[in-house]
């Protein structure tokens, strides 16, 4: 394997059940690569993924979650809007999976993993909660229509401010699930979330791409996005490699009805993941994206 395909830290973007492809990819990846980075970034599902693999739980985690949608026939409940349930049943079911993914084993093997570094927003001290995320949501969505960046940058201009919390450093798999039920909050798939006293929201609208997380490092970066982006949207800049899917994934970020369309995602990142693994000689460590087309 040559020395393009050796990187020093990975970046998992945020897309809820589309980062089933990271899953994919990173499986397929492992088979010819020995995945030694010395530090991740995550964000939002991205984060879950992250942290699944490195505990060498990825297929567990397609398997677990599969299953839990195949049960769950619909993503709303209009019966349950005046209810004691939560008319949305995502974070139920969110957490659900963390915690069984996470079991005593393969939470201490996460702990010996690379960092993973997950990213959260923080509202501006002006804001309510519900105002927050009224206006960020508002902004991103603004945002994305105007130009769809993979970084975007209207939020932290309103004042909302990034943080980031290390997965390793929770001492349960209880607060790993705080955690990154706090890095993918977005209401009202999920509530406004409290982490360590303060509000989160899905880290992923401060930079849903999160190289902004990443400790400093001076060695190679592997950027997995989880839906294709134009190639003049791609930040140019020297040692970072994104990697994009080369077809739409068959599935929405917030869909959790739709176990097939999880094993599609799944597979087409193995599919993708060999590929690019095929183009051994061929790729460039520059800047851009390396979407199989």
């Amino acid at each position: 394997m040559s020395e393009n395909h050796k990187f020093n830290t990975i970046v998992f973007a945020g897309g809820g059940s589309r980062c089933l492809w990271q899953a994919g990819f990173m499986k397929r990846l492992q088979k010819d690569v020995h995945v030694t980075p010395n530090a991740v970034a995550a964000v939002s599902a991205g984060s879950t993924v992250a942290a699944a693999f490195f505990a060498d739980r990825g297929e567990f985690a397609l398997d677990y979650f599969s299953e839990l949608t195949a049960k769950n026939p619909r993503n709303f409940y209009p019966s349950r809007v005046l209810g004691s349930q939560a008319a949305f049943p995502h974070e139920r079911m969110y957490r659900q999976a963390i915690l069984a993914i996470f079991d005593a084993p393969s939470f201490a093997k996460l702990a010996e993993a690379p960092p993973i570094h997950v990213l959260l927003t923080r509202p501006p001290a002006w804001l309510g909660p519900r105002a927050s995320v009224l206006l960020a949501f508002s902004a991103y969505t603004l945002e994305k229509k105007l130009n769809n960046p993979v970084h975007p940058t209207f939020p932290p201009k309103l004042g909302f401010q990034p943080e980031t919390a290390i997965a390793q450093d929770c001492s349960t798999a209880a607060e790993l699930a705080d955690l990154l039920l706090s890095s993918s909050s977005t209401p009202p798939f999920t509530p406004v979330m409290n982490w360590r006293n303060g509000t989160a929201l899905d880290g992923g609208l401060i930079d849903n791409v999160p190289v902004s997380a990443l400790p400093r490092s001076d060695g190679k970066t592997l950027v997995l996005l989880s839906r294709r982006y134009s190639d003049d949207s791609i930040p140019k800049l020297p040692d970072r490699l994104y990697v994009q899917p080369s077809h739409p994934i068959p599935i929405s970020k917030w869909d959790y009805t739709n176990p097939s369309g999880l094993r599609q995602a799944f597979e087409l990142g193995q599919k993708d993941a060999e590929l690019f693994l095929r183009a051994e000689g061929k790729i460039k460590f520059t800047n851009g994206s390396t979407a199989p087309s």
